[in-house]
């Protein structure tokens, strides 16, 4: 008859003296301390709730950190997190028992509902860089140790993953963060466990990992936004009109609406791009000029002589009788000015001329213009249109074109702008480096953009048709 506790024997596989100690309902943490040669582990057999030897799966882990893992972590270097080290040395040591020694991890380490409680709390009120520390520390292999062979224990936890990324009473923002923590991992996971046929995976190349895996975490260490955990229920009678605008003010929140629609337009494009443009790398902003150029085509006298009013349906000086059989439009009423600032991507997915810039100009005079591009890990803000004045057609030929490289640092500029803020490009944003559409640089994009009331149009016939809308011009 075996014994109530059963004791592991990290002595055998060291050859030196160990002290192994119980773990204790209020220190339930197992560990090894590998300098000090301690071991604190569950020593129970089979789970009385669900059967499963949970304890035996703990010990087996452990005795591979008191085979494989060093004394110390050692000195971190360049910022390296503990935890990012901490959980990729879990996955490296699981995947050596699987495939050096033949011992797997197969089995659950505690009770499915624990896991269950664990997803649904992580899900819920977790950061991005929460979900990927424990997916790392949850993984383990079946057999053989491939990182393809998953055990079940970590296929039902992943399984509770992608089933919150599939759910749609999720808000998109929180299901792209669960979709981007679920890749990151999994790209790490695989990293840990590639090696050479005749090399086994090396603490060192842990320490190698950390060190780009802390940047990731450091990056998504904030909890989520309460108000973008689940999605919004839906407004009964959203965009519905009642009638006619008889006034300036249904006028005005007639434009609001429009201008509400562009910018949930915005934030859907981009949650969709967070959902199915995103790689698990970390992307990064190049670093950004601001030019100034000289304003050499003057274009106030244009401007001066734009359409001073607008035919309107009521009013007290009826100009326009010729329209009455038209739209009944015959009143002159006086056209107001608005401004802001647009902000046009100038890549070379983009193009407009200085013909645009006029145009626009006489529709909101008050309006100033600045482009951005950018080549390799450098990009240009230039300011091309200000006060009434804009650059000539050459600079606008010789500036244009190229890559992305800084819309991240061109809207915070952006946003620093007096408000009517539009930033005119198609969303596909780049960075610089191996990972230059990274899921961080589409984040950053969208919370700048939905922090200050910056609105997306896609060309600049959607600016010309905005300004239209924007001053009322009929």
């Amino acid at each position: 008859m075996h014994s109530q506790k059963a004791y592991p024997y990290p002595q055998i596989v060291t050859g030196d003296d160990w002290h192994v100690l119980e773990t204790t309902e209020g220190d339930n943490q197992p560990r090894t301390d590998n300098l000090n040669r301690q071991m604190y582990v569950p020593m129970d057999r089979e789970c009385d709730y669900c059967g499963i030897n949970h304890g035996r799966m703990i010990r087996r882990h452990e005795l591979g950190h008191a085979k494989w893992s060093p004394k110390t972590m050692g000195k971190l270097m360049r910022g390296t997190r503990s935890d990012a080290i901490e959980a990729l040395e879990e996955v490296r040591v699981n995947y050596l028992l699987g495939a050096k020694a033949k011992l797997p991890v197969h089995e659950y380490l505690k009770c499915k509902d624990e896991f269950t409680n664990d997803v649904l709390r992580l899900v819920k009120t977790g950061s991005v860089a929460d979900i990927i520390l424990y997916l790392l520390a949850a993984w383990s292999s079946k057999n053989r140790g491939s990182a393809y062979d998953k055990s079940e224990q970590f296929e039902y936890v992943e399984g509770l993953f992608k089933v919150a990324i599939n759910d749609e009473s999720f808000h998109p923002v929180r299901r792209s963060e669960l979709e981007f923590a679920h890749n990151t991992a999994q790209f790490f996971q695989r990293k840990v466990c590639e090696h050479r046929w005749n090399q086994w995976p090396s603490y060192r190349k842990v320490q190698r990992l950390a060190e780009k895996l802390s940047v990731i975490l450091n990056d998504f260490i904030d909890k989520p936004n309460p108000d973008e955990i689940m999605a919004p229920p839906p407004q009964p009678g959203e965009g519905e009109g009642e009638g006619e605008d008889e006034n300036d003010e249904t006028e005005t929140q007639g434009y609001l609406d429009g201008n509400s629609e562009l910018e949930k337009r915005m934030r859907t494009d981009l949650q969709h791009d967070m959902l199915y443009r995103t790689s698990q790398g970390h992307g990064t902003w190049g670093k950004m000029e601001i030019m100034t150029p000289p304003m050499s085509v003057n274009l106030r006298s244009r401007i001066n002589h734009g359409r001073a009013y607008r035919p309107m349906e009521y009013g007290y000086n009826p100009k326009y009788i010729n329209r009455y059989l038209v739209d009944k439009k015959i009143f002159k009423q006086k056209q107001r000015v608005k401004g802001g600032t647009i902000l046009i991507d100038a890549s070379g997915s983009m193009s407009f001329s200085g013909q645009d810039i006029l145009e626009i100009m006489m529709m909101l005079p008050a309006v100033n213009i600045a482009m951005y591009n950018g080549n390799w890990e450098k990009g240009w803000l230039h300011i091309i249109a200000k006060n009434g004045m804009r650059v000539d057609d050459k600079y606008l030929d010789e500036y244009t074109g190229g890559g992305n490289v800084v819309d991240g640092p061109a809207l915070r500029w952006l946003a620093e702008m007096p408000e009517r803020r539009i930033w005119v490009s198609d969303m596909k944003v780049f960075g610089t480096g191996e990972h230059s559409n990274g899921y961080n640089l589409l984040r950053d994009c969208y919370d700048i953009c939905t922090q200050n009331k910056i609105i997306n149009l896609k060309d600049i016939e959607e600016v010309k048709e905005h300004a239209l809308k924007l001053n009322q011009v009929l």
